[in-house]
């Protein structure tokens, strides 16, 4: 396994935001985390990531136990983030906020970065603003331009907190069309996202959390007609 989450609990003053939640993901995987507002589902990405210590159990990442890493080592073994509320330098470039993680890493020569962030702007479309300033990007070219500048650094493992949260339509579709091509590639994907259309267009396999339980686990199919599920996103009782 790629990804191995074991018995992971996580709260905050007295409200369990995960408990005892356990997921494993392999390599190429292409996973949907869904569940109603406040299952948990950003609590694990940042657990994952090391935004946050898990207060029990164990987040593995091949042989390696990464739960107390801090997010720049976990960020260097290959793990990329993006966040709810895209976080770039508004006073730069796009082309320069593509820069930016390159130049963190320290890998790649000048003229390989330009390369490298030409090709990303190009696939996504935003080539023709690489001089603009990010402030004057709309919201949806901004949740590109983080995607873009995680994958400067070309990691295998890509953690995606809701890329398409108040995104245009075409650019939506630009985004899942790009999502695709990365997993084509080998990237192993786990998706946050509310737009139930593009999770189930773009996903193999759905993980659903509720109030910080694992709900069910399984293909798109078997999880929408799962009656747990269906319960959770009514607002029905919930049942451990």
């Amino acid at each position: 396994m790629m990804l191995s989450i074991h018995r992971v609990q996580k709260s905050f003053g007295g409200l369990q935001a995960l408990s005892g939640v356990s997921i494993s993901i392999k390599g190429g995987e292409f996973v949907g985390l869904i569940g109603p507002n406040g299952s948990g589902k950003t609590t694990l990405l940042n657990c994952i990531s090391g935004l946050y210590t898990p207060d029990s159990g164990t987040i593995r990442f091949g042989d390696q136990i990464i739960s107390k890493l801090k997010p720049y080592q976990i960020y260097h073994l290959g793990i990329g983030r993006t966040f709810q509320i895209s976080k770039v330098f508004n006073r730069l470039t796009v082309m320069d906020n593509l820069m930016i993680p390159a130049l963190t890493e320290g890998r790649m020569s000048r003229k390989e970065m330009e390369k490298r962030s030409h090709s990303i702007l190009e696939k996504l479309r935003l080539l023709a603003h690489s001089d603009s300033l990010a402030e004057n990007l709309s919201g949806g070219q901004k949740k590109l331009l983080e995607v873009g500048m995680i994958m400067m650094t070309d990691p295998v493992f890509l953690l995606l907190d809701e890329p398409f949260g108040g995104v245009h339509p075409e650019l939506k579709n630009q985004l899942e069309d790009y999502l695709c091509e990365l997993h084509s590639t080998g990237k192993t994907i786990i998706l946050v996202s509310h737009e139930m259309p593009s999770v189930l267009r773009i996903c193999r396999r759905l993980v659903v959390l509720d109030r910080g339980w694992l709900v069910t686990d399984g293909t798109p199919d078997s999880v929408c007609s799962d009656e747990r599920v269906i319960q959770a996103y009514l607002g029905g009782n919930h049942e451990t």
